[in-house]
């Protein structure tokens, strides 16, 4: 038999390896930006009026993205695959967690007075 009449093997697909945990939360931020994008424009679109004052809302996002890369990177440093301090990185990520809190209710009074006041 030739060389092209033999019926080619089929090669394996790659093993199936999920993203890291870090590449999973700035996924996930970037998806709530997106949707808070998305409604607002579409409100701007109804009412032909821009919600404003509201960062509170769009600081919200990014500041928990880093509350959580913050405890991931303790985890990680816990068990050994990155070089830090522990305390320091629970620390970081402890104040990073009320300041997001912070935001999110700053955000929610700024939608609040937003739209008691129209």
């Amino acid at each position: 038999m030739n060389e092209e009449q033999l019926p080619q093997q089929e090669t394996e697909p790659a093993p199936f390896v999920p993203s890291p945990v870090s590449r999973r939360i700035w996924a996930w931020m970037g998806l709530v930006y997106a949707v808070l994008i998305m409604l607002l424009i579409t409100y701007w679109i109804a009412t032909s009026h821009f919600i404003t004052g509201l960062t509170g809302l769009m600081l919200f996002p990014l500041f928990g993205a880093l509350c959580a890369q913050g405890v991931n990177n303790y985890h990680r440093c816990k068990r050994g695959e990155r070089t830090g301090k522990p305390g320091l990185l629970l620390g970081s990520a402890i104040c990073m967690g009320v300041i997001t809190l912070s935001l999110l209710a700053l955000g929610i009074v700024q939608l609040v007075d937003f739209f008691g006041g129209m």
